[in-house]
């Protein structure tokens, strides 16, 4: 299939050939193309009725389901530009978001509501009632002005090194990265049925659940429960997913869910897929044996809206995130901006159709990070001979011991090999004269117990397959790493405790 204008006409597409073909699974709930898309047609007039202009930012705080796939297709087939904001902020960050969109509504599921209105949202609709009701009493409305470079979508960055920046996509962006990912790299068809533990409003859930189905003529399952191991688990037996997208805490929890005696049902996947942060290659073999399906790798950026670079059913190497795809320019460049030509370590930088032309309201910002539609990702990689990427840490994450530089990705991934560490990361801290040395944050599997005895140990087993500059010299045992709400590792809180700790400004 050629590649189209907007989502929306992938939409259309299926909606005419398979009208009656499921797309979503929602609890009882089910929905077709066809259904979808009128479904669509009418929340377009529904906004209209409300005053929503074309370019007019709607928010959305929402937990998966229908309501948010109609709300999202009914506000980009309006012309009108769709805000995503994830379910876990704060209502004073929620507040900064709304009010740097501009948002002249915001939709939300139930329980979100008073978040909401504590955000000091314009106007809010409740979905299911309130957005059912508008929909009821709505007429289908034609679509809205826009073509492929039409802005639709401002995704909010996780904010793993700071405050979230909105980053600004087109309505071809879909287009690319469907083609690009759902079809080059993961080949999905009809007869699949795909389920993503990450959320609609992550950018990688985004496209897991929403277009990559939508544009594949795929199925869909959604869950708007916390994705814990047990509800995970229910629906591989309910649902049977064929592809499962998840980062890799998800896949380290559920593989100590199957270790504790409970059972995965996961015969039915072709594969799963991981992006989000490095995946250990402890926890790729881990999976494979609990599963019996391999992971395939995959980095993206919310700037980017999905992946850029991947490994492929064919061709992967657990531990990297794989090679650059068709239709991406990736560039590493050195400490003094020089380019690194064949293998080599550099930072990353990456050049496509589905890189966003600017961040919202952050001209600054734009110019230090986008440059002639290069995109500065702030990730330090290593490309191999044969053109595979070996994550090696964020710019800001390095640091030098005995004058060397140690990447915090390589030293955690030999801690994690110690039976009893379930995840750890790496920062710099300062010894008692004041050198700089590795310092791991480490939380245990259940049934073991922090004790300087463990500490001792879990350091002389990352001694083993480490230079001696980048052996941690000192462990803090935690019940669990910071986390962004899409699951990244926040190592900037991690160096304020070791400074708070150590009664000094972080490294």
């Amino acid at each position: 299939m050629q590649a189209k204008r907007s989502i929306i006409d992938y939409l259309a597409e299926h909606a005419a050939r398979t009208p009656d073909r499921t797309l979503v699974h929602h609890g009882e709930r089910q929905l077709s193309f066809r259904q979808l898309e009128e479904r669509a047609a009418r929340c377009r007039g529904a906004l209209k009725r409300l005053g929503i202009a074309p370019g007019e930012r709607v928010a959305l705080v929402m937990s998966d389901g229908p309501d948010m796939m109609i709300a999202m297709l009914g506000a980009m087939g309006l012309g009108a530009i769709v805000v995503p904001c994830s379910t876990m902020l704060k209502p004073t960050e929620l507040e900064y978001m709304l009010k740097d969109c501009g948002a002249k509504l915001v939709i939300v599921t139930p329980e979100h509501a008073d978040n909401a209105k504590a955000a000091k949202a314009a106007r809010v609709v409740v979905a299911p009632d309130e957005l059912d009701a508008l929909l009821d009493k709505a007429e289908p409305a034609p679509l809205g002005q826009f073509d492929r470079d039409t802005p639709c979508l401002i995704l909010y960055t996780s904010g793993s090194t700071g405050s979230p920046k909105g980053a600004v996509h087109l309505h071809d962006h879909f287009s690319e990265t469907i083609e690009r990912v759902a079809r080059n790299v993961y080949a999905l068809r009809p007869e699949d049925r795909v389920f993503s533990s990450s959320r609609l409003f992550f950018a990688y859930g985004l496209g897991n659940s929403f277009s990559f189905p939508i544009g594949m003529g795929s199925e869909v399952v959604l869950c708007s429960e916390r994705p814990t191991p047990p509800v995970i688990a229910d629906l591989f037996k309910r649902y049977r997913p064929t592809v499962f997208f998840a980062v890799p805490a998800v896949f380290r929890a559920l593989i100590e869910y199957a270790r504790q005696g409970n059972k995965l049902e996961t015969g039915q996947l072709r594969f799963c897929v991981s992006a989000g942060e490095v995946l250990p290659v402890a926890t790729w073999h881990e999976w494979k044996e609990v599963s019996g399906a391999e992971i395939l790798e995959g980095l993206g950026t919310t700037e980017l809206l999905h992946c850029f670079i991947h490994n492929f059913p064919s061709r992967y190497r657990p531990g990297s995130s794989g090679l650059a795809l068709e239709g991406y320019e990736v560039k590493l460049t050195d400490e003094h901006g020089g380019l690194v030509k064949g293998a080599g370590r550099g930072s990353l930088h990456v050049k496509g159709r589905s890189a966003i032309p600017y961040y919202l309201n952050k001209p600054d910002k734009t110019a230090e990070l986008i440059h002639d539609g290069w995109v500065k990702t702030g990730d330090i990689y290593r490309r191999d001979e044969d053109g595979f990427y070996w994550f090696e840490g964020r710019g800001d994450d390095l640091f030098k011991c005995s004058g060397m530089w140690v990447s915090p990705g390589e030293v955690e991934e030999a801690v994690m090999t110690h039976p009893a560490v379930l995840e750890a990361a790496i920062v710099a801290e300062a010894d008692d004269k004041g050198a700089t040395i590795a310092a791991a944050y480490v939380a245990l599997r259940p049934g073991n117990s922090p004790s300087d005895v463990l500490a001792s140990q879990v350091m002389e087993h990352a001694a083993k397959t480490l230079p001696r500059y980048k052996r941690p010299q000192r462990i803090h045992f935690i019940d669990a790493l910071p986390r962004t709400a899409t699951g990244k590792v926040q190592r900037f809180k991690l160096r304020q405790l070791s400074a708070e700790n150590r009664g000094r400004s972080p490294n």
